[in-house]
């Protein structure tokens, strides 16, 4: 049984969390090995990262894994990006909805800095580390840009970002992890082609899973990750979103299809890049829809949220029988 060695690179917001609950889980039970986790700015400034990486590891009694502080801000500075992030913060000023008070034990954090940790672990593990992207994809670009061989080194990119048909939620045109730092996108995009899985925005506003179920059925579980994502996204998500629409933990899909690939559907073969200079279009995926251009991603078109729910009960009560879902 294959044990994927992972890194996951994260901006800490609502979904991040339970990305990483279940990736921490699974590396306990030894379905993937996770070799690190690097922090980078997005939802939240990194230091707040930080803290919310600690709080996760804190409450899967899991603060032996590595942790690394990357980038604290996009490659260039643009103004209106910046103005527009500030005014939407959807996790809340902390990434965690501003629901905890306290400090988390961050004692633990390496001295080493993200990308300088990204490059070592690949080396030593070469072609067999992916990289799961569930933020701005600045550490990558930083460390693709600082050693060259790394883009190549690793095994594949699974990245959280970007869309398929200029839907986007930051600005019309482009979702917020590739708004925040479309010049990264860019370097990761030339770089590391035919290594990228990319799950697009669009891709998971398809999630069936409803509102009522994640109050009703993973909500009243009584366990202390339950209790965790109760109280973050309890002020995330407000009543209109719950009578509107679907839930929607992007980033959890994400480490869904890394730990099972058949959650991924309708995966296509695409050249792609960013639009880095329109003044209404800046971050959105440009898609070669005409295929004239040789192929550099795998872009999933749809999921299986089934699975998804199923792994979202492992997440709140990962005991031996839930966990073979992490199997099937």
């Amino acid at each position: 049984m294959d044990c994927q060695k992972i890194i996951v690179d994260c901006d800490a917001g609502a979904d991040d969390a339970l990305a990483l609950i279940i990736l921490i889980e699974a590396h306990k039970l030894k379905k993937v090995k996770l070799l690190a986790i690097t922090c980078v700015a997005g939802n939240t400034k990194v230091e707040n990262v930080v803290n919310n990486v600690f709080r996760i590891l804190h409450l899967c009694n899991s603060t032996n894994i590595p942790v690394y502080k990357g980038a604290y801000s996009p490659l260039l500075h643009d103004v209106d990006a910046a103005k527009r992030i500030s005014e939407n913060l959807f996790h809340g000023s902390d990434g965690f909805g501003d629901a905890f008070k306290d400090k988390p034990d961050i004692s633990k954090l390496k001295e080493e800095h993200a990308t300088q940790a990204l490059h070592r672990i690949v080396t030593e593990n070469y072609e067999e580390v992916s990289i799961l992207c569930m933020a701005p994809l600045t550490n990558i670009a930083l460390t693709i840009k600082m050693y060259p061989d790394f883009a190549h080194s690793v095994r594949r990119f699974f990245i959280m970002g970007g869309n398929f048909s200029a839907v986007g939620n930051i600005t019309s045109q482009a979702e917020f992890n590739f708004y925040f730092d479309p010049e990264s996108v860019h370097i990761v995009f030339f770089n590391a082609a035919q290594k990228l899985w990319l799950l697009p925005w669009e891709t998971t506003l398809k999630s069936s899973i409803s509102f009522e179920w994640r109050d009703n059925v993973f909500g009243k579980i009584d366990t202390p990750a339950v209790e965790l994502m109760n109280a973050i996204e309890e002020n995330i998500y407000k009543t209109e979103h719950r009578f509107k629409e679907s839930y929607n933990p992007c980033d959890f899909f994400i480490a869904a299809i890394l730990l099972r690939p058949d959650v991924a559907k309708d995966i296509g073969f695409y050249y792609i890049d960013i639009e880095l200079g329109g003044t209404k279009t800046r971050g959105q995926v440009v898609v070669d829809h005409l295929m004239s251009h040789e192929p550099n991603a795998y872009i999933i078109q749809n999921i299986d949220t089934e699975i998804c729910k199923d792994l979202l009960m492992f997440v709140a009560n990962p005991n031996a029988e839930s966990s073979q879902v992490l199997w099937e």
